[in-house]
């Protein structure tokens, strides 16, 4: 054994005086307006406050607390077995696994109708999921006990009802001043649009358009809507005047719970390929409780549309333009759009929406089938990444280095071609990544969940 020295003893004197300067117990407490208090003293037992553990801080700082979650928090009570289910739940949110964090709040819901916090949460995802009607009764619930909530969480549950007020009305709007608003509707749709703009037979053509779509989705995805579907339809001057300010590219439809799309005067094969488009939409938002993966949501749809327009494959010209964007370092990654196509706009939209087809048409020409039991496996509970490992073989980066070997081998005499058979895939880069995580969701508590729709550029 080495004798100690002096630097030991110093050491070991330094550690000591640094232990007793340490409190032997340092609390959070939250005021009546929801700021926390730091001590190590005991504070009064006063009404406005209370004692909070870390992760009871994490929820009511909006998750913004850094720094792993700590373990061991564990009791038996019905309020720290609340506070636990509601933690996991919007875990479950924020990994995207919607379905489950979805399941795991209305169960709160109903069986802790006076806590506020269950029914603020539920209204936040509902509405991001374009459930204007389902958010705006969750967030009644929550400012009908909003007296156990905290001031900042009380204001800001009041100004998301205003937006979603807002929204609502907006939508009642769309059509134009004096129009005769039309509804038809079957066992699977309910159509609404401008009476004086459409034919006589127009209400009877779109609901044909509509179960025709539903039975090719059924048909190519093994599924389809359980619940009847609202779908309105615009004039295109309707549409840009009411949603040409939510998207930063020009689009011709949407879905965000309801199907929106412009429509002319008589049906004809485009519409039917925009609502072939917008409920392949609907029913992977079913599937996975959101609309993430993004890529996987577009390529599926783009490629539903596509081919109802007669082009079931890529031309050589779009394949170029893929080649191009690899050789111009242009190529989107595809983990930056697994969230969203948000900040993406002219020609990098065009090209996500055209890199999102290409991986659909590449996973199917591979392994026919694939994206039907990957959808299935999500619908059972797998988490989507998970499930595309196991039922398409690669992950996200995977798939986006054999896309861009399937891209290179159609063009074996250009030059990148043969540069890329020299040397190993690329591995996308620090940036890309970095921009990837950017997106992830912060901020507080209104800016938990941001509104978004899929849109159809």
């Amino acid at each position: 054994m080495r004798p100690l020295t002096r630097r030991d003893l110093a050491v070991a004197a330094l550690l000591i005086a640094a232990v007793a300067l340490i409190p032997s117990r340092v609390a959070i407490w939250l005021d009546d307006r929801g700021q926390p208090i730091l001590s190590n003293q005991p504070l009064p037992e006063l009404e406005e406050t209370r004692l909070l553990t870390p992760e009871q801080l994490r929820l009511h700082w909006g998750g913004q607390l850094e720094g792993e979650p700590l373990k061991g928090y564990a009791s038996s009570s019905d309020e720290n077995r609340f506070e636990r289910e509601l933690l996991a739940a919007r875990a479950d949110v924020m990994r995207g696994e919607v379905r489950e964090g979805l399941r795991r709040l209305r169960r709160l819901y109903r069986e802790y109708p006076s806590r506020p916090e269950s029914a603020w949460l539920l209204a936040q995802v509902e509405r991001r999921r374009g459930r204007l009607v389902s958010a705006k009764e969750a967030l009644d619930t929550a400012l009908s006990v909003a007296a156990g909530m905290p001031e900042n969480w009380r204001s800001e549950a009041e100004a998301l009802r205003g937006e979603i007020d807002a929204e609502l009305a907006h939508a009642d709007r769309a059509y134009v001043e004096g129009a005769e608003i039309r509804v038809d509707s079957n066992e699977h749709f309910e159509i609404s649009y401008d009476h004086q703009f459409a034919g006589r037979q127009f209400g009877d053509q779109v609901l044909e358009m509509l179960d025709r779509a539903r039975l090719q989705v059924e048909a190519s995805l093994g599924r389809s809507l359980k619940r009847k579907l609202d779908v309105r339809l615009y004039t295109k001057a309707q549409y840009l005047e009411s949603y040409k300010h939510r998207f930063g590219f020009a689009t011709v439809g949407f879905y965000d719970g309801a199907i929106h799309v412009v429509a002319g005067r008589h049906p004809h094969r485009n519409l039917y390929a925009l609502l072939l488009h917008e409920y392949a939409h609907a029913v992977f938002e079913e599937v996975q409780g959101s609309h993430q993966p993004f890529f996987m949501n577009e390529g599926i749809a783009e490629r539903f549309e596509e081919n109802a327009r007669g082009r079931e494959q890529l031309s050589r010209g779009e394949w170029r333009q893929l080649l191009d964007a690899l050789r111009g370092d242009d190529w989107i990654p595809l983990e930056s759009i697994v969230r969203g196509f948000g900040g993406l706009k002219g020609k990098r939209a065009l090209l996500a929406y055209l890199q999102s087809r290409a991986a659909i048409q590449f996973i199917e020409e591979q392994k026919p089938g694939a994206v039907e039991r990957w959808l299935h496996a999500c619908a059972r509970g797998t988490p989507w990444q998970d499930a595309m490992v196991r039922e398409i073989g690669w992950d996200v980066r995977q798939l986006e280095r054999t896309l861009e070997g399937d891209v290179l081998s159609r063009f074996p005499e250009d030059p990148l071609s043969k540069l890329r058979g020299e040397v190993s895939p690329p591995v996308p880069s620090n940036r890309s990544r970095l921009d990837s995580l950017s997106s992830n969701l912060s901020g507080a508590p209104r800016a938990f969940f941001r509104s978004g729709a899929l849109a159809r550029g």
